[in-house]
Order: C-alpha cells, then structure tokens, then sequence
C-alpha cells in the first residue's frame, strides 16, 4: 500500500497563481469571459430549481455551456480556429434554446432571467463576429496564396 502525502496548505495568492496555471482566464478573449461568468451563474442558480428541471434542464446547460467553453478555448489556441468556431455557434444556439424552455416554464426569476438574456446575447454576437473574421481573413489567406 502506498502512503498518502498530506495536502499542501496555500496562501490565497498561491492557490490563485495555481488556478491560473490550470486554465488561464483568457481576459484577453471577452467572449471567452462572458461564458464562463454565465456558466458559473448556472451552477449558482441551478440550485434554486426543482429537482426535476436541476437534474435535466440545468444539466444540459451546464454541460453545453462547458462544450461552447471548450471550443471557445480551442479556437483561441488553434491555428485553424474555424471548426471550433462553428460549434461553439452550435452549441451558443443549442444554449439559447435551453434558456428559452426555462424561461417558458417559469424557472428563472427577474434579474436572473435578464442577466441570461444579456450574456446569451452578448456570447452569440461576439461569436458571431469572431467567425466572420476568422471566415474572411481565411478567404484572403487562400486568395493572396493563389489557392482559389
């Protein structure tokens, strides 16, 4: 049997240095931001559910929400960002229906419901715009290449 160490105990700007080094905020990226604002929310709202629609509506938001995360991430890193842009589109889509049910079935209070309203359409604009311009600057990539 192998011995267990005892945890590390770290220092507040420790333990954020670390976090940082796990998964880097990407302030950088406002899109990128705003999801995972609106993905933690989920997480904190869903709680306030029936156990019904926390285990089936919420669910699934959460786990699309982290999908458009991921793909957002990966468009950021890649060198060819236009496949992961369509489906962190897809997935902002699929997003926009989720909320919708909930919000035809009354789950979302006031303000909760507004601040889904506003993210939502704030991560679909941003996305929407990024891969325009990922789809032109290609375009032109093929163009000034002779590739057309």
């Amino acid at each position: 049997m192998t011995k267990v160490s005892q945890p590390v105990k770290l220092t507040p700007e420790e333990r954020e240095e670390q976090i940082q080094l796990l998964l880097p905020e990407r302030k950088d990226v406002p899109v990128y931001k705003d999801t995972f604002d609106l993905l933690v929310f989920v997480y904190r709202t869903a709680v306030g559910m029936s156990r019904d629609h926390r285990f089936t509506l919420a669910e699934d938001m959460k786990r699309t929400l982290s999908e458009l995360l991921t793909n957002i991430y990966g468009a950021k890193k890649s060198s060819d960002p236009l496949g992961h842009l369509e489906r962190a589109l897809h997935y902002s889509y699929h997003a926009k229906v989720l909320f919708r049910v909930m919000s035809e079935l009354r789950l979302l209070k006031g303000w909760h419901e507004s601040y889904y309203i506003i993210k939502l359409s704030s991560v679909s604009k941003q996305l929407s715009a990024w891969y325009r311009y990922e789809k032109r600057k290609t375009k032109q990539d093929a163009h000034s290449t002779g590739n057309i």
